[in-house]
């Protein structure tokens, strides 16, 4: 019944449209009237692909411009996960200029789309280069006082996102600027216009800033913004007119959200209070809610409460009708740590079955997205040769035209036969340049290809293991004596550490790739960060192998400033390297059996800092590789199972640090590794 309701609604809003047709005015603004209505009443009932009808009709009959097409278009894309359909419509909005105010609001909506979709995929670069200049034509807009409130709200949601674009990049004073200058923008939103839509708006631009900070465990931060959050929604439920649905809605994410700040605070009762305040709404009933509700309870340590929260993740992420991307992949994983940490193996196997199910989907959408970008560079180098050709064609005429002239003009021929010569050479230089480009995009593609195929691997050979044992002890007529199930607990323990590992792994190489500044405020003795590191590592426990932790001149005992997790993350990272490469010898077949297999983790002092030296006896490092192996994906031994990207991490952590991390070439009894710190004697 619902459903023939919503077609009803659409069928009236097209008949409105038929029937005005007929006696269009020449006027602008009351056909984008309706048409806007009629857009409203088809995006309301969530009927999405009949809106994208719609705005295609409406565009052909000119009753809607090509700025509000590509808005409403690329916005709907955006929602389904047609990233690649959505950037397209919108960068053709924004290469066009509009002619009116009315045309510069969806302009500008679009340029807001276009922000939001490079903050999607963490592209910082492309937003700032969007959103500042739109920052300032912006204000032109507001000073018209029919659009001003529209174009604040925009201001305000373009002024958030460079704000976080900052925040993310550890700037944090610039950052505090651009978020106050987006409270401002919504001070003058609700002074200029008292609908509760504003107010809408204005909630979800700070629920964004508080929940950020509170990502940045900055909890002081993050609480003053819901305390800016608050009154807003209050005033807004007061409202006659606005739905019970969105006021719901906006309390229950200001109850979790003040529920995950107390938590940070250390305040728990208060946090408690919060969070049943939280449960009390209807909107926590919904999908997407717990969802929310799980990844706060993980944070509590609410391991049970959490999974069951999750309970509803296949579901939503079915009834949502997006892809199956490796960032949907990240729902599952949170079911299965929650599954698995709250004890319950068999539900924890289950997820992680279909968690490689979804991930296979995953990676054949992400080979297909790259194909689409290979078929469009293709595309463009088509182009190019066709404009080469041309030009080569053009070239040719002006020779003859020139053997024409030669008798009249000795002078002329010799001044264009420099002319031609200069040109030729530039030509050249560009040939080359773009060969060069060509290959690097050769590579670029070769080593992500292997490193889906890579991960690929990785997490399929656990998950086979983990899917083995599930089977033998799920089987109803298995008989299965003690120590046989505590090896398949034993087994069923390593390999889940292991998917979760590769895990991080992969998340610390995004970060790696942002190059995200560094705060180093830490005070630590350089022998805590190598006990830390030795125990995250587990190389004590290694039994293929003998380790020595060793503190030279009293090196241990000196205090570093640095940022003690990441600088823990490095030798960890070393750590686990030498582990690996002096794994026993029968497992892989090319080494001697009677190797004496041992590893040494040395403290001692440099003329620049602190040196943490991490030496072992395997397989080694040619000296020609020394700086190859620190590339990503790089693996010199196919025998050793590995991502190739543990090195490139520890190297771009070290570097963030202002440290290195080196491979010194003069030892040659397996590999040893040199992470130096800076140390002010």
């Amino acid at each position: 019944m619902k459903a023939k309701s919503n077609l009803s609604l659409l069928f009236v809003a097209i008949c409105l449209l038929a029937i005005t047709s007929c006696n269009k005015q020449q006027t602008y603004v009351p056909k984008t009237t309706l048409a806007d209505s009629l857009i409203y009443a088809a995006t309301s009932v969530q009927d999405l692909d009949r809106a994208v009808f719609l705005s295609d009709s409406l565009l052909a009959t000119g009753d809607i411009s090509i700025f509000r097409h590509c808005y409403m278009k690329g916005s709907i894309f955006i929602r389904t996960g047609k990233t690649h359909d959505a950037e397209a419509i919108l960068k053709h909005a924004l290469a066009i200029k509009p002619q009116n105010a009315y045309d510069s609001l969806f302009y500008f909506q679009c340029v807001k789309a276009m922000v939001e979709y490079n903050r999607q995929k963490n592209d910082e670069e492309g937003l700032l280069r969007i959103a500042l200049p739109a920052y300032e034509g912006l204000y032109d807009l507001v000073s018209k006082p029919e659009y001003a409130s529209e174009a604040y709200d925009i201001l305000a949601e373009i002024l958030q996102y460079v704000g976080v674009s900052q925040l993310n990049q550890g700037l944090t004073t610039e950052a505090g600027k651009y978020f106050d200058k987006c409270y401002d923008c919504i001070l003058k939103v609700k002074a200029l216009d008292k609908s509760w839509k504003h107010d809408y708006y204005a909630t979800v631009c700070l629920y964004n800033i508080a929940s950020l900070y509170s990502f940045k465990n900055d909890y002081h931060t993050a609480e003053k913004w819901l305390n800016y959050t608050e009154p807003i929604i209050k005033e807004m439920a007061n409202k006659d007119n606005v739905p019970a649905v969105i006021a719901d809605m906006s309390w229950c994410t200001y109850y979790l959200d003040r529920a995950t700040v107390y938590h940070g605070l250390g305040k728990q009762k208060e946090a408690d209070q919060a969070f049943e305040a939280f449960k009390r709404t209807q909107y926590a009933k919904t999908d997407i809610a717990k969802i929310h509700e799980g990844e706060y309870l993980m944070k509590t340590k609410r391991y049970a409460q959490a999974a069951d929260a999750f309970a509803v993740t296949y579901r939503y992420l079915a009834e949502s009708g997006s892809e199956r991307t490796l960032d949907n992949v990240g729902y599952l994983i949170k079911k299965f740590e929650a599954n698995y940490k709250a004890g319950r193996n068999d539900s924890a196997l289950s997820v992680a079955a279909y968690t490689f199910e979804n991930l296979d989907s995953a990676i054949t959408l992400e080979k297909k997205n790259q194909a689409i970008e290979l078929a469009t560079i293709y595309q463009t180098q088509q182009k190019d040769a066709e404009i080469a050709e041309q030009k080569a064609k053009l070239l040719q005429t002006r020779v003859l035209a020139l053997l024409v002239a030669l008798v009249l003009a000795m002078t002329f021929f010799m001044i264009y036969a420099v002319i031609r010569r200069r040109q030729r050479i530039s030509l050249e230089e560009k040939n080359q340049q773009l060969m060069i480009a060509n290959a690097r995009a050769e590579e670029s593609l070769r080593m992500k290809t292997k490193f889906i195929q890579q991960i690929s691997h990785e997490i399929r050979t656990p998950l086979n293991i983990l899917s083995g044992y599930a089977q033998v002890i799920t089987a109803p007529d298995m008989e299965i004596d003690n120590e046989t199930r505590n090896d398949a607990n034993q087994q069923i323990l390593e390999n889940t550490d292991r998917i979760t590992g590769l895990v991080n792994k992969m998340l610390e190489l995004s970060d790696v790739s942002s190059r995200t500044v560094i705060e180093l405020t830490d005070q630590v003795p350089a022998v805590q960060i190598a006990n830390q590191a030795v125990h995250s590592s587990g190389i004590e426990d290694a039994a293929h192998l003998d380790f020595q932790l060793q503190d030279t001149d009293g090196a241990g005992i000196a205090v570093l400033t640095t940022n003690q997790q990441a600088a823990v993350r490095v030798l960890s990272l070393l750590l686990d390297n030498a582990m690996k490469f002096t794994a026993p010898a029968e497992a892989y077949g090319h080494h001697s059996a009677a190797d004496n297999k041992r590893a040494t983790l040395t403290i001692t002092k440099h003329d620049y800092g602190i040196q943490f030296i991490v030496e072992d006896t395997g397989i080694g490092v040619p000296a020609a590789e020394a700086e190859h192996i620190f590339d990503e994906f790089v693996q010199l031994d196919e025998y050793y199972n590995g991502t190739g990207i543990g090195l490139t991490v520890a190297r771009s952590l070290s570097r963030r640090l202002g440290g290195d991390v080196v491979l010194d070439t003069t030892y040659t009894a397996g590999a040893r590794f040199v992470f130096t710190l800076p140390c002010n004697w």
